[in-house]
Formats: structure tokens, C-alpha cells, sequence
């Protein structure tokens, strides 16, 4: 664990010293044409507007987040942009927590009128896309500046937090209290050892002082292997309530089972654990 913490460090010191130079003025975005596009992919470390968000506010009127890999039907999305779901072809609709009750394990979710820019959410995903675009209507998108490289929604009165990333983020141990959301599988699985999340997706994690614990380690051990998730309306009223099993991925819907890219499963899954080691999660 100590080496965890080691790497995590070093990580971030990296970060500070990019920081004070010209060169992290922007970094996996582009624009040409009056289209912005944004690198979320492994050939990619790191998404930055930092110093260099005016040379590019209100001079697009067309996103395109470039994923490589075909997206699962249920993804992660934080931009430096305030976007409309309604404005991509490829995404349903966005979701962002709002609660969690530690006493039935229930992880609340609340249908939102916007992607807000800094923010990550859980998104829902037509077809099988390699890249989400966005077109407005009228206008220009604003650009805004990444400025930290974790920008998260923490859930009061728990220790759980939506952390979205901008830039590349490396676990070589298995932390142990890390959920990410595997394309591959289509299954939300917690991190194991060699795990990469990559810029403008995002990951549900659990910190020591929800649980009244002081350490990573002894939050790890009373982790819930199953969290109920439920999603709200605009209006609060419930569209759905599932069962999300943190260590094999599948999500129980009304006594049907189905994996997390929306297939039907034939029965109850018989599949007791998933190994995570030395794999990335891509989402």
C-alpha cells in the first residue's frame, strides 16, 4: 500500500511541475473547423484548457470526445464544456449522485437538464459508439478552464465520492476502495492491481471518514459488496431501482438480471468473482 502512495505522489508532482510551464496551456484538445475535440483514449494522458481556455470559448459549435473503443450502453463523461444530452446523438442522458444511504447500501442518482462543465456523470449511451459528438444549434460552445485534475461530487454524510479525472490516473496496487466501470465486460467492478482510468471518465470511490475509519485499508474491509442504485427523474420521480454487485458487475432489474451493456441474461449469473489484475478499465 505504501507504494501506492508513493506512485500517486509522484503522479502529482509531475502534474505541479507541467503546471508551471507554457506547455500545459492545452493538451488533448484541439479545434479546426469550428469542431473542438477532445482525446479520452489511451494514447492520451491528459486533457488541459489550463491558460488556454479563452483561445478557444465560442469558436465551436461541434464536440467530439474521441473514445477509440466502441462505449458501453452505460459510460462515465466529464467535460471542460457545459453541454446538452439532448444536443449528441449518442448519449441518452446523464446521471449525477445526489446521496447515498449507508443504511439500505443506496447509491441515489438524479436525471440532470445538463452536463455541466467540471463535473462527471454517469451517462447513458446509444449503440456502441467510438466517440460521443455534440452539435449546437445556435451559438457557440464556452470553454472552460480544466484547472484541477479530479473535480468530483461528494456525497454528504458518507464517505463516498463521483471523482472524474483529466488526467490519466494509475493504481499499481489494487487500492481497495476504487470502482470503475469496465467497456470490455460492461461491468462495474472494483479496481484490482495495474489499473488506468483515462481523461473525461470517472470513478466512484469510498474515503476513511464516511466510515468513521482512519485508513484506506480499513475501509476496504467494510465495503458493501453490493450497492442499490437508484435513478431519479428531473422531478425526483423514481425511473428505476437495481442491485449493483460491486465484485462481479452484474445489475439485478426488477428480478430480470441483465449486464451492464443492457443484455437480457438467460438466469441468475453463476459467476462468483472477477479478476481485475493487470487490466485496464476502460469506460
Amino acid at each position: 500500500m505504501k507504494k501506492l502512495h508513493l506512485t500517486r505522489f509522484a503522479a502529482m508532482a509531475t502534474v505541479a511541475l507541467l503546471g508551471s510551464t507554457s506547455a500545459w496551456a492545452l493538451k488533448g484538445i484541439t479545434l479546426d473547423d469550428k469542431t473542438l475535440t477532445l482525446q479520452s483514449n489511451a494514447d492520451n494522458d491528459q486533457v488541459a484548457t489550463e491558460g488556454g481556455a479563452t483561445s478557444l470559448s465560442n469558436k465551436a459549435n461541434k464536440i467530439i470526445v474521441n473514445r477509440a473503443n466502441p462505449s458501453a450502453s452505460w459510460s462515465t463523461l466529464m467535460l471542460p464544456v457545459t453541454v446538452n444530452a439532448g444536443e449528441s446523438a449518442q448519449i441518452k442522458a446523464a446521471y449525477f449522485p445526489t446521496s447515498y444511504n449507508s443504511s439500505t447500501t443506496t447509491l441515489n442518482m438524479q436525471l440532470a437538464d445538463n452536463i455541466q462543465a467540471n463535473k462527471p456523470y454517469l451517462v447513458q449511451v446509444s449503440g456502441s459508439p467510438t466517440s460521443f459528438e455534440f452539435n449546437k444549434a445556435s451559438g457557440n460552445y464556452t470553454v472552460e478552464e480544466t484547472g484541477d485534475i479530479e473535480h468530483s461530487f461528494q456525497l454528504s454524510s458518507s464517505c463516498w465520492e463521483f471523482k472524474g479525472v483529466y488526467l490519466k490516473t494509475h493504481w499499481a496496487y489494487e487500492p481497495g476502495n476504487v470502482y470503475g466501470y469496465d467497456a470490455t465486460d460492461g461491468k462495474f467492478v472494483k479496481a484490482g492491481d495495474n489499473v488506468t482510468i483515462y481523461p473525461l471518465r470517472a470513478y466512484l470511490t469510498c474515503s476513511g471518514s464516511g466510515l468513521g475509519k482512519s485508513s484506506t485499508d480499513n475501509v476496504s474491509k467494510n465495503l458493501p459488496d453490493v450497492i442499490n442504485v437508484r435513478l431519479f427523474g428531473k422531478n425526483g420521480e423514481t425511473l428505476s431501482i437495481g442491485t449493483m454487485n460491486t465484485r462481479t458487475g452484474e445489475i439485478q432489474m426488477q428480478d430480470r438480471y441483465y449486464d451492464l451493456k443492457g443484455r437480457k441474461l438467460n438466469g441468475k449469473p453463476q459467476n462468483k468473482i472477477m479478476y481485475v489484475n493487470k487490466k485496464v478499465i476502460k469506460h
